[in-house]
């Protein structure tokens, strides 16, 4: 059985097919990336946290993506899950060195793009043109840039106080240590 580590988490494939899956599998877009895995189970310190059915990537960027057969069916996930595994995600992709990801869930049989969670969910249909956008998995690299801008920008300047700045690196220091804890 195929294993990928990155300490704390280990990627592991689930060697069964099932069969509502092949429908992913027939409209993915694969022309963006450079390798895809199916049926990813990942674990954080050997314990089962989350799987993914296909999971994309190229040089840059990561993509993992939940497949739901029907509307009932991502209905009935919550949208603190969708979250929860998004953040997932987000992590993994940190860990094995991607500066870049997302998290999508395909549903079959959806009308219409839309969001759950944090997570967008497109129809089935559209995945074959699907060319995801990518957020960043760097959230402490995210805030120092939305500090230099905030404290940088020309119209409304922000005051710049001793406060202040002790309050926004005491978050950041927070930042950092929740990564890396």
């Amino acid at each position: 059985m195929m294993k990928l580590k990155a300490e704390p988490y280990t990627l592991r494939l689930r060697p069964d097919v099932q069969k509502s899956e092949q429908a992913l599998r027939r409209n993915l877009n694969l022309l963006w990336c450079s390798g895809v895995l199916f049926n990813v189970l990942a674990f954080k310190n050997m314990a089962n946290k989350v799987e993914f059915d296909a999971v994309l990537w190229n040089d840059e960027a990561i993509l993992f993506i939940e497949y739901k057969d029907s509307p009932s069916m991502y209905k009935n996930m919550e949208a603190k899950r969708a979250q929860q595994i998004k953040g997932y995600s987000r992590n993994i992709a940190r860990a094995f060195g991607f500066q870049k990801y997302n998290f999508i869930i395909v549903v079959n049989g959806l009308e219409q793009r839309v969001e759950k969670g944090s997570a967008a969910v497109i129809p089935l249909n559209e995945l074959i043109n699907y060319v995801p956008g990518f957020e960043s998995s760097l959230e402490e690299l995210d805030y120092i840039d939305w500090l230099l801008s905030k404290y940088n920008r020309q119209e409304n300047p922000v005051e710049f106080t001793k406060e202040l700045v002790l309050k926004e690196l005491k978050i950041l220091r927070d930042k950092i240590k929740q990564i890396n804890k």
